[in-house]
């Protein structure tokens, strides 16, 4: 079952968005793997969630469209496609693995399929955590390990993620402080390991203790060797975790974040650009929900805008100018809600409806289920009862609207996946 909150009876934590660019789990891959999104910018702070480009800021003015290259669509074939791909998981040859796990990927995340498979979402559970302990291939574990984050997404809300959560949860933290692991490892371990707190664990205090951990056990150590991979992923998981504990005792946030705020300034000082936003927007997140019913302040709140104003005017020699854009666009944002408590503003386009995040809680929730769904996303604002509890939307798919705004699943000809489907409808024929 979701997430309880014990004290005051509530149902699933409700919010969500992003602060900035992370590690993609395929970012180790060819193209040809992975559905062709294109990035383009636009001056509107509108967003058309037509596909994501993992490269993208929210912090900025951006847009995500999918590109003009010809695609097919998945149609209704999903489940004979998953069975295929979790048969091709039973090979030795670690590259034929790893391209059956994109393919599965690009399934969970493009299909709801928290009402289909009919109990054998276990197994698809079971087979994920053994390409986990994989030790041939990163690939393959860094696949598995976001297989594990769309399999929560998927089948959250069933009682078996509730009782698997314990097991899963084990596993991905021995991963995540593993010195000797592989930093994309670790991070995508840990995006997982948030990701399902934030839909299985118990309620916020599941949630604070995780904070803790990932405070004194990932962060700090990432910060001191500048592993800015687990460490971006270690402030993205922060506040996502921290957007639980806000809803269920603000004294406890407070204590938490006093003790993470040295951690925080030195996530501003980072040489990573997305470093920087992300530890920023961890400040406009705690701040807003804090101060939401008094004039809350920091103890050291004049050193932290004074680094921020630095940062915001930061000079473009030293960086990239798309990154003094993003730098100084999400800082503008942070300062903003920190001196005047002003929270931006995200519109969706989802099937021809506009939905609104106006505040850091459903911002930084919106961030997480986009890393993990990329393009997928539209379909599972539509489809998934989890992501409309926590968002606290909901979408007639009878409606002439929703039909003629729905969103198209499609991959790209050339990938894996529609090598895969075009065998599967031979297999189908050759039967008949």
């Amino acid at each position: 079952m979701p997430r309880r909150n014990r004290n005051s009876g509530s149902g699933l934590q409700r919010s969500a968005l992003n602060s900035s660019r992370v590690p993609s789990s395929t970012g180790r891959t060819s193209q040809q793997d992975t559905p062709q999104l294109q990035y383009s910018q636009q001056a509107s702070r509108d967003a058309s969630v037509n596909g994501f480009d993992d490269a993208a800021s929210t912090a900025s003015s951006d847009a995500w469209v999918m590109s003009e290259d010809k695609h097919i669509e998945i149609g209704n074939e999903w489940e004979s496609l998953l069975e295929t791909a979790l048969d091709a998981l039973d090979t030795r040859r670690a590259a034929a693995r790893e391209k059956s796990l994109q393919s599965m990927l690009c399934l969970m995340a493009h299909t709801y399929m928290g009402d289909g498979l009919e109990g054998r979402h276990m197994m698809l559970l079971e087979a994920l955590r053994r390409s986990v302990r994989s030790t041939k291939s990163h690939v393959e574990q860094e696949r598995a390990l976001h297989g594990i984050s769309l399999w929560f997404v998927n089948f959250g809300t069933q009682d078996e993620a509730e009782s698997e959560f314990a097991s899963v949860s084990e596993q991905l933290r021995v991963m995540v402080v593993d010195p000797a692991g592989d930093s994309q490892v670790r991070a995508q371990a840990l995006g997982a390991l948030g990701v399902a707190n934030f839909i299985a664990g118990a309620d916020f205090r599941d949630a604070a203790e995780l904070a803790q951990f990932v405070h004194t056990r990932v962060l700090d150590p990432a910060l001191e060797s500048r592993d800015m991979s687990v460490a971006l992923q270690a402030f993205s998981t922060l506040g996502l975790l921290l957007t639980v504990v806000a809803d269920g005792d603000s004294l406890l946030l407070e204590n938490i974040f006093d003790a993470a705020f040295d951690s925080h300034m030195r996530g501003l000082r980072a040489d990573s650009v997305d470093v920087r936003v992300s530890a920023a927007q961890n400040f406009a997140l705690v701040h807003s929900a804090l101060g939401a019913d008094s004039d809350y302040a920091f103890d050291s709140q004049d050193e932290l805008i004074g680094m921020l104003e630095m940062l915001q005017h930061e000079s473009s020699k030293r960086l990239g100018k798309r990154d003094i854009s993003v730098q100084r666009t999400a800082v503008r944002e942070v300062l903003r809600t920190i001196e005047d408590s002003n929270a931006p503003e995200l519109k969706l386009n989802l099937h021809g409806r506009i939905v609104r995040f106006g505040d850091w809680t459903r911002i930084v929730r919106l961030q997480a289920f986009r890393r993990v769904l990329g393009g997928g996303l539209p379909v599972h604002f539509a489809r998934n009862k989890l992501l409309q509890d926590v968002f606290e939307v909901n979408f007639d798919s009878t409606s002439d609207d929703f039909a003629r705004n729905r969103a198209r699943v499609v991959v790209n000809p050339s990938s894996k996946l529609a090598k895969m489907r075009t065998l599967e409808l031979h297999r189908q024929r050759d039967g008949r």
